[in-house]
């Protein structure tokens, strides 16, 4: 699990200038309907406005984007799925995971997206429904080099791995490789060092890493969790995704549970992983919601 995100300039600026209660201010809102004359699959659902989703979007892709209003990304095309299904518009705002959570506890908003992991923290200020699919992490490396597991890196003769602050496989690699770790406060230095060669390869969530690579034919990302190693535990528990609610609004959760076991059970999640160049793999979920350790 991601704790530091620096990834996106937009929502670092909007989290600077910005207070829960001005959420809407920053970015503005827009909305889409759902299908008229259709039967919900949870009645009388509690929302900030009525028979209206109000999603906070993170941009965060290939998860989610405001993208001026009109939002795109995975999570995007999942909120619309489980709101039509539940007969409700939806309606968006910009967020940052600056303060997504505290504006949905607070009132703010009903949900938010972009890739927001189901942790001990998180539990304690919102409710999550079902997963719907994991985060898993990726490796990034120059086309040739192909690390496709641990062992690879030193097989390899991997000198320098990039890894960004408060990622939660950090402290494991660290024990692995000791001083070949090296640390980024964000995203964007990782991805400028790796194409100047002036590191070898970096872990990074790997949705994020597929987005950030897709247009450079000279980087590799793979899906690390292919091949779990023990010693690294963020690639045998990967974090589980989810869309986190207002604490005791039952019949949101419940309208949330419903939709996402309607597109589990529709087998509309591998395809969406497909649509965003992301690995089948991510829809694993554990029969068990799996919840990050606050100490993680």
């Amino acid at each position: 699990m991601r704790i530091t995100r620096g990834t996106k300039l937009m929502a670092a600026a909007c989290a600077a200038i910005m207070s829960v209660t001005a959420l809407a201010a920053c970015g503005g809102s827009s909305s889409s309907g759902a299908k008229a004359n259709c039967t919900p699959l949870v009645s009388n659902i509690a929302t900030i406005k009525s028979g209206t989703l109000t999603v906070g979007v993170i941009d965060q892709p290939p998860y989610s984007s405001y993208n001026n209003g009109n939002p795109t990304g995975m999570d995007i095309d999942f909120i619309k799925q489980i709101a039509g299904a539940n007969c409700l518009n939806v309606e968006y705002q910009q967020a940052s995971f600056a303060n997504a959570m505290q504006a949905i506890a607070s009132g703010q908003i009903d949900t938010a997206t972009g890739d927001i992991n189901v942790t001990e923290k998180r539990e304690q200020v919102v409710d999550f429904p079902h997963s719907i699919y994991l985060e898993g992490v990726g490796y990034a490396s120059k086309k040739g080099t192909d690390i496709k597991a641990i062992d690879d890196i030193n097989a390899k003769g991997i000198k320098t791995i990039g890894i960004g602050d408060g990622y939660g496989w950090l402290a494991d690699m660290q024990k692995v490789f000791g001083d070949k770790v090296k640390t980024y406060p964000s995203s964007v230095e990782m991805k400028q060092d790796l194409e100047a060669g002036r590191v070898d390869m970096i872990m990074e969530a790997y949705g994020t890493a597929v987005d950030e690579f897709k247009g450079n034919s000279n980087i590799v990302v793979e899906y690390a969790n292919k091949n779990p190693d023990k010693r690294i535990n963020s690639l045998v528990e990967p974090p589980e995704v989810s869309y986190p609610y207002t604490k005791g609004n039952t019949s949101l959760g419940q309208a949330f549970d419903k939709g996402i076991e309607k597109i589990i059970k529709d087998d509309k999640v591998k395809p969406t992983l497909k649509k965003y160049g992301l690995d089948e793999g991510l829809a694993k979920i554990r029969d068990k919601q799996y919840v990050v350790p606050a100490t993680n």
